[in-house]
């Protein structure tokens, strides 16, 4: 019953100020259309494409919100935002850009992580070179992962245990 009185209380409260507020309500309704959409799709924990379509659509928003503001906040220079054809594309646009980022993140994450793992095996096998030039042959070695060496011991056990196998 908690969560119901204080939902309704958010409402009670939300009303209101939605009504002063409205010329900003009307752009932010049709601005924000892409950060719910991208909430919405969001399927994963954390709603990391949310937030990045949200915070670019926002960025894209706030120039016209600005422009609201300072030409006296009524609904027809709000009606005047939503119909100008560039504003749609400096909004929209700008949420796509937020597409991209959440997009192409992962891809540029996983070629610097492959490219820093790539530098760090040239820099071990340097040093290895090194450490064999100073204590000689005896402390280098081949790694085998452990079961190919597994696989070759169960194989040489096989051989040896069949009767007629060459040795």
């Amino acid at each position: 019953m908690k969560k119901r009185s204080t939902a309704f209380l958010y409402v009670m409260l939300a009303i209101p100020i939605g009504l002063m507020i409205i010329p900003t309500v009307i752009v932010l309704a049709v601005a924000l259309v892409p950060m719910g959409v991208a909430f919405i799709m969001e399927r994963g924990k954390g709603h990391y494409g949310g937030i990045t379509v949200g915070v670019m659509n926002l960025a894209g928003t706030a120039p016209y919100l600005a422009d609201l503001w300072a030409q006296g906040h009524t609904v027809q220079v709000a009606l005047g935002i939503i119909t100008n054809v560039f504003a749609w594309m400096m909004l929209y646009g700008a949420a796509l850009f937020g597409w991209a980022i959440y997009s192409t993140t992962p891809a540029v994450v996983s070629a610097v992580m492959t490219m820093t793992a790539g530098n760090r095996i040239t820099a071990m096998r340097a040093q290895q070179k090194e450490l064999v030039m100073k204590w000689g042959p005896d402390v280098e070695s081949v790694y085998e992962p452990e079961g190919k060496a597994a696989a070759d011991a169960a194989a040489a056990a096989v051989a040896m245990a069949e009767p007629g196998a060459k040795r």
